[in-house]
């Protein structure tokens, strides 16, 4: 009876707290990918594959407002960031918060395709960080690319 009680407790105090969560995504660790073909097609692409695997995209913005490229030459007015919605993911003890940023370079002869990944778990005490998901990040890219061969 004491263990039930005090499981009750933990869980009542667990589902108070609070995670500030970003649309922004910090370049730790980039997924990315040259994709051949019409700008245009592969911004639509890329928008299908995030809605097929779950990620609603929520805006857009220019990437130059977040960020400075390393080659101030290459940025284009056609380069695009895409936001998603953040998912939540509820267990017993903590919640997990996950969300893509994908960026949408203009290239010759297609565009570089960089997707980022973020993840903030929310435990009892602290909040964690993450920007790995190789799995996520190489199938979305991947997608994307057997998307255009097709068209």
């Amino acid at each position: 009876m004491r263990f039930a009680l005090c499981l009750i407790l933990l869980m009542f105090t667990s589902a108070c707290t609070t995670v500030n969560v970003g649309n922004y995504i910090k370049s730790d660790h980039p997924y990315t990918k040259k994709i051949y073909g019409n700008f245009d097609k592969i911004l639509e692409t890329v928008r299908q594959v995030l809605a097929k695997n779950g990620y609603k995209v929520t805006s857009e913005s220019y990437p130059s407002v977040y960020e400075r490229s390393a080659d101030e030459h290459r940025e284009t007015p056609k380069d695009v960031l895409l936001f998603t919605e953040i998912k939540q993911h509820s267990m017993v003890l903590y919640s997990s918060y996950t969300h893509l940023n994908v960026f949408v370079h203009a290239v010759a002869e297609g565009a570089e395709v960089e997707v980022r990944y973020g993840k903030v778990t929310s435990a009892l005490i602290k909040d964690f960080q993450n920007t790995r998901n190789d799995k996520l990040g190489n199938a979305i890219l991947d997608q994307i690319e057997r998307a255009m061969l097709v068209n």
